[in-house]
């Protein structure tokens, strides 16, 4: 340790990069006082002479006072450790307007920085040091901290603050917020997510008034399963709405429910604040569902012959329809129907009620698809059948 000490005193080391070198030891200590207080002792160390004698022995040693830190600019740093307020004041008033309680410092060190660090540590060795950008997070971090009052948090920051150390630049990186809610689309003929195809869909109904409350820059829909454009759910359907780099993060929820439920397409309940574990489980849930569905018949058929529909109870074998083959792999799956319900409305109508497991498609459970699906009400009543209008009526409770 007394060699290595030597060697960083012969250089032009500032207090700061003196004392990293040594994190490991003399805890309870910044690696500026670290350094303060090595670096006095090394003045009385090698000022006396006697220290390659007996570094235990300071008896006799002269104490020479000296202005703390080297006479030129630190040959490591380059001067950044005595500037960090003036970078901190940079990332302070980039934070003004930002509505945030937690943050995370982050750093990309210059290529001199790095050069120099590296070279230092191939000539002492790296057995007590800290790295540089270590220390410039925690001492940043500190500063920010001490000027906004918010807490510095490592897992999962509200903001993080990212310093560009080539060129001085500082980088918010906002992460965005999630609100977890309910929502029905009573109007058929909008997506459930952002399509150009569709003037609007789900998503934008609930994400432009979010963005309005959130001062953010985007969003994004996650849904629990999707409806058929063409179908209305009249179910309370759980999702998330993301909300990229908002300067708001705790918009009133009272008055987004009012917000979105000023339209006739779309209707919310249930908001509050969740995180990204929550989509997760949203997106992963597999609730059974019911559905109405109106089914036309090409030729009609006596009441007692819609009694054979209760077969359709049980496993059913579907490979990927027709109408989304473009967009999805050609598989074969199976999925079960739990129950049938039949009302007969003419002989050649009559609405149907199915609840079946997440990812059955109804519409082919009705026409067959050429006989991709099997059974089917086509196939079971003998005559071909479409399905004219589809509802979701239900879906099962899941813990989120």
């Amino acid at each position: 340790m007394i060699e290595v000490l030597k060697k960083l005193i012969r250089k032009s080391v500032c207090d700061s990069c003196l004392g990293r070198q040594f994190s490991q030891l003399l805890s309870g200590l910044t690696n500026r006082e670290r350094g303060r207080a090595l670096r006095t002792v090394a003045a009385m160390m090698f000022d006396s002479g006697t220290a390659d004698a007996d570094p235990s022995n300071f008896s006799g040693f002269r104490l020479r006072f000296r202005k703390p830190g080297p006479e030129k600019e630190c040959s490591v740093c380059f001067g950044l450790f005595d500037n960090l307020e003036k970078l901190a004041e940079k990332a302070i008033k980039k934070l003004k307007g930002i509505e945030f309680d937690t943050f995370l410092v982050g750093c990309v060190p210059s290529r001199k920085l790095s050069e120099a660090e590296e070279k230092l540590w191939e000539e002492i060795g790296i057995e007590y040091c800290e790295p540089l950008k270590a220390e410039f997070n925690r001492e940043m971090g500190k500063l920010i901290q001490k000027a906004t009052g918010k807490t510095a948090d490592l897992e999962k920051p509200d903001v993080v603050v990212l310093f560009d150390l080539e060129n001085g630049d500082v980088e918010l990186r906002v992460n965005p917020i999630y609100i977890f809610g309910y929502y029905q689309k009573l109007v058929r003929g909008i997506p459930q997510c952002r399509w150009d195809k569709y003037r609007t869909s789900v998503e934008e109904l609930v994400g432009k008034p979010a963005l309005k409350l959130t001062k953010g820059s985007d969003h994004r829909f996650h849904g629990m399963g999707r409806e058929d454009v063409s179908a209305r759910c009249l179910a309370w359907r759980p999702f998330v709405i993301e909300i990229k780099e908002p300067r708001v993060r705790k918009p009133d929820l009272a008055k987004l429910e009012g917000m979105v439920n000023r339209s006739s397409f779309v209707k919310v309940r249930g908001l509050r604040f969740c995180d990204a574990e929550t989509v997760r489980k949203v997106k992963s849930a597999r609730p059974d569902k019911t559905y109405r569905a109106l089914v036309v018949l090409r030729s009609p058929v006596k009441p007692e012959d819609l009694e054979k529909l209760k077969s359709l109870v049980g496993p059913v074998r579907q490979r990927t329809p027709t109408r989304v083959l473009h967009r999805r792999s050609d598989l074969e799956r199976e999925r079960k129907v739990k129950s049938v319900k039949v009302r007969r409305i003419t002989s050649r109508k009559f609405e149907l009620i199915v609840k079946a497991e997440a990812g059955l498609y109804i519409k082919e459970l009705v026409s067959g698809d050429d006989g991709r699906t099997s059974p089917s009400v086509s196939e079971i009543l003998g005559v071909p059948a479409k399905c004219a209008e589809l509802d979701v009526i239900e879906i099962d409770r899941v813990e989120l």
